[in-house]
């Protein structure tokens, strides 16, 4: 009983330092002390060491040698790979749910964004609740055309892609531009547009990239990796 105790104590202190990773509570770059863990989750060092040492298995966070546990940095090459797969993956999956889409799931789209709009008129919503959102809203045709194992593989890529997500919803003040871009993809499908629903997946897909092109090489640059002069930006 005792184990399964230290077990669970354990699990919880990973658990809840790599959603604080994700989440960007804990920020990349940023020192993680095993002190102030052990008085924070009221435990010995032992099931501190076993988080640590997962999470540095899975890549969020890294150790040096007499310095300490550091949260991992972004990498921009990463990111960017992970837009252009996601864009050619979710292109091939909406060009097959416009030929079977139903009225039923349609209406799931509808009543995903209508939520979405809902939230941002909450005084003081939270960004990770409006990217969990619209993460939910992409999942809807991958699941109708029976690709979720595809949108779980994306998903999955959470270490730089998941981070910089959630950082572009951060530092994003124009809700209402990306719930109307939904709406223009809501529209696409529903018109069977294969090329126009292509081009403005791609625009919806990128544009974080161009927005924070700025926050990237300035207000977060100590966030991500040094970059070869030659790969920058290159999108």
């Amino acid at each position: 009983m005792g184990e399964e105790n230290f077990k669970n104590r354990g699990e919880l202190v990973f658990e809840t330092l790599k959603r604080e990773i994700l989440d960007l509570r804990l920020k990349p770059g940023q020192m993680i002390s095993e002190n102030d863990i052990c008085d924070r989750f009221g435990v010995s060092r032992t099931p501190v060491r076993d988080a640590l040492r997962l999470l540095q298995e899975q890549g969020f966070v890294e150790t040096v040698p007499y310095r300490g546990t550091y949260v991992t940095l972004l990498s921009l090459d990463n990111i960017k790979q992970m837009i252009y797969m996601r864009v050619a993956v979710e292109t091939m999956v909406l060009r097959d749910f416009t030929q079977v889409r139903t009225p039923m799931v349609m209406e799931d789209i509808r009543h995903a964004i209508a939520q979405q709009k809902a939230l941002t008129q909450e005084p003081g919503f939270e960004p990770e609740q409006f990217y969990h959102m619209d993460a939910q809203m992409h999942s809807i045709w991958f699941w109708a055309v029976k690709r979720q194992k595809l949108w779980e593989m994306l998903q999955a890529q959470q270490l730089h892609y998941t981070r910089f997500r959630m950082l572009d919803f951060i530092t994003e003040t124009d809700f209402e531009r990306i719930i109307g871009e939904h709406e223009e993809l809501f529209q696409l499908i529903s018109q069977g547009d294969e090329k126009g629903l292509e081009e403005s997946l791609k625009e919806h897909l990128y544009y974080s990239m161009k927005r924070m092109r700025h926050s990237i090489e300035v207000d977060y640059k100590d966030y991500f990796e040094e970059e070869p002069e030659e790969g920058r930006f290159v999108i």
